[in-house]
């Protein structure tokens, strides 16, 4: 029997800081699953990575922003009301009571390109929606699935579990045919939401990397030791501290650069902070590069750092794939221990995690590393096998193809909608 074909719903597609999401659909495609891409937003980056050249999934943008489109969205809305008649009539019931239930107008947008995306998927053999992140996304998916019958699915990753409203991830958890998460931490938090037999649903798998491609290679001599970090240039990675640390490592005589490798929107902050500190000579921000570019970044450095915090709402990272990649690469890796990254990082054994937010931590830790050639060697071939045991992305993008291929669950339809009859 031919496999479901999959309708891949992303907020934006492709977008550079989320290789792990382009990584599982050319998994998936590579297992034989077919796979289309709906997406509520255009890049506006223009760095490519290679996993994304790869994937064959064509890639259909939905109505973003909504003025630009109203005839489509118009039509679309006639199309789906005589189509499906009362399951039309019941989402725009549904989306009724939400929206003054929230008192949120939001939903309504979602709502018009879930149309939209209906629509779409009337004349397609799309058996079964995915959506990436709990968000806005899957509500998208949830109302597509809604309109037209089709089983959904998401994955859930940090912010959007963490900063969301627990009654709306149990909505959506409800509604769902099963639920994907990266982080054990994930898990547990998302299964403590919900009632016992919902739990079932509540799948953990790690995203993991390409093995062939991040793979242990002869570093390239270099005259200073690099201190290497990768990221999207926000709060949450903990960037401020690490330049914090290279002051103190820098006041006390040591010789090292620092390179941060990311896009976003503490870019200005951070270069503030560079020439505050006098690190100009010292702290180096790359702005957005390719994986490829990257993995030439590895083979130079001396050491990964990525110092994650938790935010006030919550915001917070599962299990940055950056550090994954180090890791496979055979870097010695320091990090923090919140949410998801003990689970990757055991510290003293194929890593070390520092508290968050305690620069002056970081820079004792950093001290030692530079310094200790042994002990660099210990934690490089440690991390290595930590990653091939667990963080495979062939092997978990198989563990998610098996949950779009088993025979369908009885999808329910969110409380208000019942509630609400038909």
């Amino acid at each position: 029997m031919s496999p479901p074909k999959l309708g891949y719903v992303l907020r934006m597609f492709p977008q550079t800081s989320e290789t792990f999401i382009a990584n599982e659909i050319l998994e998936l495609e590579k297992l034989g699953l077919p796979i289309e891409v709906y997406s509520y937003r255009r890049p506006r980056e223009t760095v490519s990575h290679e996993c994304v050249r790869l994937i064959q999934a064509p890639v259909r943008y939905l109505p973003d922003p909504l003025y630009r489109h109203p005839r489509a969205l118009l039509q679309a809305n006639r199309v789906l009301s005589r189509l499906e008649p009362d399951r039309y009539r019941r989402t725009v019931r549904y989306v009724l009571a939400r929206s003054l239930r929230a008192f949120n107008l939001d939903v309504w947008r979602r709502f018009l390109q879930a149309v939209y995306l209906a629509s779409l998927l009337k004349d397609s053999d799309i058996a079964h929606l995915h959506a990436h992140f709990a968000h806005r996304v899957t509500q998208v998916a949830m109302l597509a699935s809604m309109l037209t019958g089709i089983p959904f699915s998401f994955s859930a990753h940090a912010k959007d579990v963490y900063a969301a409203k627990p009654a709306d991830l149990r909505e959506k958890i409800r509604a769902a045919q099963f639920v994907v998460t990266c982080t054990g931490a994930n898990h547990e938090y998302l299964q403590q939401l919900v009632e016992a037999e919902e739990r079932t649903k509540i799948k953990l798998t790690y995203h993991g990397v390409d093995l062939n491609k991040f793979r242990v290679q002869q570093r390239l001599p270099t005259e200073t030791p690099l201190i290497l970090s990768v990221g999207r240039l926000v709060e949450k990675k903990g960037f401020s501290h690490l330049l914090l640390a290279c002051r103190i490592l820098k006041s006390k005589g040591h010789r090292f650069r620092c390179l941060i490798a990311g896009e976003g929107p503490e870019r200005r902050a951070l270069e503030r902070m560079v020439n505050k500190l006098a690190l100009r000579d010292t702290v180096e921000l790359s702005g957005s590069v390719s994986q490829e570019a990257i993995l030439d970044f590895y083979r130079q450095a001396t050491v990964f750092v990525l110092p994650c915090q938790v935010l006030r709402n919550g915001d917070r990272d599962g299990i940055p794939n950056v550090l994954v990649e180090a890791m496979a690469v055979g870097l010695p890796v320091v990090s923090t221990g919140i949410s998801g990254i003990p689970e990757l990082i055991t510290s003293g054994h194929d890593g070390l995690l520092v508290p968050e937010r305690n620069a002056q931590a970081l820079a004792s830790v950093l001290e030692v590393v530079l310094r200790d050639e042994a002990l660099r060697n210990e934690l490089r071939e440690r991390a290595r096998f930590t990653v091939a045991e667990k963080f495979d992305s062939r092997v978990n993008a198989q563990r998610v193809a098996a949950l779009f291929s088993r025979e369908p669950l009885p999808t329910e339809q969110p409380e208000t909608v019942a509630a609400l009859g038909p």
